[in-house]
């Protein structure tokens, strides 16, 4: 009998649901060295059932399977975390290496989970032990011949501690502010020229929580659609955590993160998309006339304390900087925000998204509740540093919450700032980009602490709610746009929620469309099935060509008895089937023709987003048609240019790197106005080599684990996709496995039952130990 059979056998003859201990008895672990066991049934495109008795053997059963995936990824982001990168890889392209090690242990992340470990709950504790220990075991198993190419035999790749993994984890709660920085930090120094701040260009997602008035079953229906990069440190993998009798859950965990953040429980499931609130305060500082180093706050004069690192770096000498920090925060220096001489101003920064380690414990609360009321106490334990949370139950509940953590500003202090915004352009310009920028000397505008679980931020109990039985939505735009029809009762005091200008984006509006009652894509009972639902959120269908459709053909009527110079285009154009799937053909011009008419900024429409007519607008063009014409003409000797025919389908200029070469793969740019969303962003922050895309459009960022839940009183249907697949490892049958299904719009039945389980084709079952 093969060795599959032999386990699938021994499976079938233990106890459902249970982790089965192997026959042999293993010596008892030394009593410093807790033992763990994980039992991990495989099934197909390797996704991992993990089966513990205890919250450690989980966290050693996801710390293994996330390794046996993603080892190159995990191991850089230990290291990267730690500050250690110019050890092994030297100073980097432009002192990248060095000067992300030096940001890195300013930012204190290790230390911190260092000091805030024995203080962690034993849940969290044991999980974070448990996942270390599971990643060491993983390693020891992978002879240096058979890790992946990128990291194969690399010296950092060593064991880690439940320290390491803890620091990814506060690493992780700056993703939407601190991370963005990093150059500033570095660059902070009396009298430094900064550069100018990047683009806060970051994650984006989507996600719907319908509910029981418009859905088939009368349940609630979860769609997840996070857009994050296809490579590096911020990939998800799959998995399904069960504790026989106490918890079980299906969904995904960014790498390195123990438990699951987007996920479905047996009643319940929940997504989440990164919110419109801003997370930081930047203080301006005013010096003293006497240092640079001392500024007034208040009646008192502080300290701006410099910090000495040392760096190792490979191949040459260590390097020594320093780096500076207030009581608030670490300084900043940019090509706004600089930092002059005694007298002068300098600036620093509060991130109130960083906190503690209590995600661990939120997240098993989250998967353990109930009942919505459970679910969302369980939200308040640790906020969500920088995201939205979308929920849906059985019971048909749909529910909006922006859990992330906003600065708590008096209404003084808010006031004050409004003010300035409107007397100094640069401040008005930083709020554009998402900064908040006061004065740091006045003691007004110090962060008030009312929640001692997210200090300085505002209590989640005063955070943006939208409950209700039809649905909500949510696509990077505030709580105003969760559902048109939804009064804002909850409206929230503070702007630092979100202000809506230049608001709603295409993106928001084609959810909306989707969505709306009458659209079409529920059916003709306009009531949701699961696959519908799925299916509509990667429908692909551009919300912009489906309002100016009708203007675009107006324009290509050809002059009358003269032969039309942008017939080609023309019929290119008034062919297509308005969607950005791999086999649309038309759609590549309309991408080329949207960016000549934008000129890189905003759709000229002639009536803008009237949320008193939201079924009518944005519609028209605020062009003539001799405009629009020559517009057609320019975007066709764009794309003729780039070697493309006029009327080639999507997939021959939008592709991505395949697991054999080149693949097309559907969706459009936020420009495009689609839900399923996919482009270029060097988001990741990754030192591993990206795989080489040559295309038109390369594709490396965008629709990247789809969840679709459908929960009703007799049980839950879960269907997902991850793009990408389950492994990074090129030489791994399941790197970017997914994409063929992901090109046909396909989501795949993910079994969960412990039946189901046992009857993929492709099971297998794996027992783990400690050594």
């Amino acid at each position: 009998m093969r060795p599959v059979a032999i386990l699938a056998l021994a499976a079938a003859c233990s106890t459902p649901g249970q982790p089965r201990r192997p026959a042999r008895a293993p010596a008892p672990p030394p009593a410093t060295a807790p033992g763990y066991h994980a039992q991990v049934r495989w099934t197909g495109h390797g996704v991992p059932h993990i089966v513990a008795a205890d919250v450690g053997g989980l966290g050693f059963g996801q710390g293994y399977t996330q390794a046996r995936a993603h080892l190159c990824e995990l191991a850089d982001d230990v290291v990267r975390v730690a500050g250690e990168r110019a050890r092994y890889l030297g100073r980097g392209p432009g002192d990248r290496y060095l000067r992300s090690d030096l940001v890195h242990r300013h930012l204190g992340y290790r230390d911190r989970a260092a000091a805030l470990l024995p203080t962690a709950s034993a849940d969290t504790q044991a999980m974070l032990a448990g996942f270390a220990a599971g990643y060491n075991l993983a390693l020891a198993r992978t002879p240096v011949a058979q890790q992946p190419a990128a990291c194969r035999g690399a010296p950092w790749l060593r064991p880690i501690t439940a320290v390491d993994v803890a620091a990814i984890g506060l690493a992780l709660q700056g993703l939407a502010s601190t991370r963005f920085l990093t150059d500033a930090i570095a660059d902070a120094a009396p009298g430094a020229t900064g550069a100018p701040l990047p683009p806060a260009d970051g994650g984006a997602s989507n996600a719907w929580a319908i509910g029981a008035e418009r859905t088939a079953s009368g349940g609630g229906i979860l769609i997840g659609n996070p857009h994050f990069p296809w490579h590096g440190d911020l990939l998800f993998h799959e998995a399904h955590l069960t504790i026989p009798g106490q918890l079980d859950v299906y969904g995904a965990a960014l790498v390195g993160a123990p438990m699951l953040q987007i996920a479905a429980a047996p009643r319940h499931a929940w997504s989440h998309t990164f919110s419109a609130s801003t997370h930081m305060v930047v203080y301006r500082l005013a010096l003293t006339a006497q240092s640079a180093l001392r500024y007034r706050h208040g009646d008192d004069t502080l300290a701006i304390s410099p910090v000495r690192y040392t760096i190792a770096v490979a191949g040459e000498a260590p390097v020594t900087r320093t780096l500076y920090r207030t009581a608030v925060g670490p300084m900043i220096t940019t090509a706004a925000a600089r930092w002059d001489g005694p007298g002068g101003h300098a600036f620093t920064v509060r991130d109130v998204a960083a906190g503690g380690l209590a995600a661990i414990d939120q997240y098993l609360a989250m998967a353990r509740a109930q009942s919505r009321a459970q679910f969302e106490a369980a939200l308040a334990m640790h906020h969500t540093p920088f995201v939205n949370t979308i929920y849906a139950d059985a019971a048909g509940d749909a529910l909006y919450v922006d859990g992330s953590r906003v600065p708590a500003l008096s209404p003084q202090a808010l006031a004050g700032w409004k003010l300035l915004r409107k007397l100094a352009p640069p401040l008005e310009e930083a709020w554009r980009q998402g900064l908040v920028v006061v004065d740091g000397s006045d003691p007004t505008n110090d962060l008030i602490t009312d929640d001692d679980r997210a200090p300085g931020a505002i209590p989640i109990d005063q955070a943006p709610r939208v409950l209700r039985r039809d649905f909500v939505a949510n696509a990077n735009d505030s709580f105003r746009f969760t559902n048109l029809a939804a009064p804002e009762t909850t409206a929230p005091a503070s702007p630092l929620w979100g202000d809506d200008a230049d608001r709603p984006s295409l993106r928001t509006l084609a959810n909306l469309a989707a969505l709306a009652p009458g659209a079409g894509p529920a059916g003709a009972d306009d009531r949701f099935t699961l696959d519908e639902a799925g299916a509509a959120m990667l429908s692909n269908v551009s919300f912009p060509a489906a309002r100016l459709r009708d203007e675009l053909a107006a324009a290509c009527v050809p002059p009358p008895g003269r032969p039309d110079p942008i017939g080609p285009a023309c019929a290119a154009l008034t062919g297509w089937d308005g969607r950005f799937a791999v086999d649309s053909r038309g759609a590549l011009l309309w991408r080329e023709l949207v960016d000549v008419l934008s000129g890189g900024g905003a759709i000229p429409w002639q009536r803008r987003f009237d949320r008193q007519a939201p079924r009518l607008t944005p519609d028209g063009l605020a062009l003539d048609r001799a405009q629009v014409r020559a517009a057609i003409d320019r975007a066709a000797a764009q794309l003729t240019a780039a070697g493309l025919a006029l009327d080639a389908p999507l997939g021959a200029g939008q592709q991505t790197a395949g697991a054999t070469g080149p693949r097309a793969v559907p969706g459009g740019r936020e420009a495009d106005g689609v839900a399923n969303v996919v482009t270029w962003n060097a988001f990741d922050a990754t030192a591993l080599t990206a795989p080489a895309v040559t295309a038109r459009y390369p594709v490396n960022f965008g629709t990247s684990f789809v969840l679709a839940a459908e929960l009703t009183p007799t049980g839950r249907t879960v269907k997902a996709l991850l793009t990408y697949g389950n492994s990074s490892d090129p030489a791994s049958p399941w790197y970017r496995d997914q994409l063929d299904a992901f090109a046909r719009g396909e989501l795949r039945p993910v079994p969960l039952t412990d039946a189901a389980i046992a009857a993929d084709p492709a099971y297998r079952l794996e027992e783990l130990d400690t050594p």
